[in-house]
């Protein structure tokens, strides 16, 4: 009887990348992703969008209308979130958006200069005490040193004696060797990139960046995040939903919850609550939700009587009742009864 052969593209289980070149020969699909004056045209390779799931790949090779046209129409998708997918497709990562300037933050906290015509009163400062040079101290007259005695010149050996002869013969044979380990450290060491190479720069792109001021509006960032997580978990791309849980949760971990900020968390809860899946009836949560309502229920000290938090609570919904079986479960609410 023959074995049966591994399906072609998949190695344990895991589907392999398109080579390169095939990648790049492939036939061309047309995205129109937007709507109105917002539409934009995405034109890429099949292969590249057709590796990423299963969706794609029937709908490039279904031969249905989209596969006849090579063309598809996506006008709920935002372009901005598309062109990250893309460069998923063709990178297997993609670049992280940037935060964006409160300009309502700004406003409220510049200096509001003095009145024309009105001189500010500066309370008298009073001058440096005056700080007393310190004492001349007295040169010593130089003590001369005691001239040192040349020591007797050692005979050496005759240049033609064998113990010179074995000696040049070790010195050479030494510094050949030395000079060799030198060569080999200094090959090995051999560094032929330098700190400002493009893949560098691409690499540390896609790294989650971190808040340092309260006028960093990070909310785009959380929703972006969220919407191409959104848009792998109904295509079917599981790793790039992955990719966008993973860079969400570290762009959480290292932010900084400025008052000014809970707003940009309680909208991305917000969006999470809105367009993600329902629980399930087994209790399960989609997975953007527990990692927002996990977040919340750590920093609830910071969140606690927010406007916007509260406002979010107000609206009911999962969320109000994610958050308190959370909470309750962590404790916080016997702590509360108890006080």
């Amino acid at each position: 009887m023959a074995k049966k052969g591994k399906k072609r593209g998949i190695s344990n289980g895991i589907a392999c990348p398109v080579p390169f070149e095939k990648l790049i020969q492939s036939k061309l699909f047309t995205f129109v992703v937007g709507k109105d004056e917002d539409k934009k045209l995405f034109v890429v390779h099949s292969r590249a969008v057709a590796a990423t799931s299963s969706y794609f790949r029937a709908l490039l090779t279904n031969g249905l209308s989209e596969s006849q046209t090579d063309s598809v129409e996506y006008p709920d998708i935002k372009p901005d979130d598309f062109a990250r997918f893309l460069e998923y497709t063709y990178r297997y990562d993609y670049t992280v958006p940037t935060w964006v300037k409160d300009e309502g933050y700004i406003a409220e906290n510049v200096p509001v200069p003095p009145e024309a015509g009105v001189e500010e009163e500066y309370p008298d400062i009073p001058g440096p005490e005056a700080v007393p040079a310190p004492p001349v101290e007295e040169e010593l007259p130089d003590v001369p040193e005691s001239v040192p005695v040349p020591e007797p010149p050692v005979e050496l050996d005759d240049d033609d004696t064998p113990v010179w002869r074995e000696s040049r013969v070790f010195a050479s044979q030494f510094f050949t060797r030395l000079s060799r380990m030198s060569l080999r450290t200094k090959f090995d060491k051999r560094n032929c990139l330098t700190s400002n190479e493009p893949q560098k720069s691409m690499v540390a792109a896609f790294q989650p960046c971190e808040n340092t001021a309260p006028d960093e509006d990070f909310t785009p960032v959380f929703l972006a995040h969220a919407r191409l997580y959104t848009f792998a978990c109904m295509r079917l791309v599981d790793p790039l939903k992955r990719l966008t849980l993973h860079k969400l949760h570290e762009t959480l971990l290292s932010f900084k919850l400025y008052k000014r900020r809970v707003g940009d968390v309680v909208e991305l809860a917000r969006y999470a609550y809105t367009q993600g899946e329902d629980r399930k009836d087994d209790g399960t949560k989609d997975e953007l939700r527990q990692l927002v309502v996990e977040y919340i229920v750590l920093e609830v000290d910071t969140f606690g009587k927010h406007p916007a938090f509260v406002d979010l609570l107000h609206e009911g919904g999962e969320f109000v009742v994610d958050f308190w079986n959370l909470a309750y479960q962590e404790g916080f609410g016997r702590e509360a009864n108890n006080r």
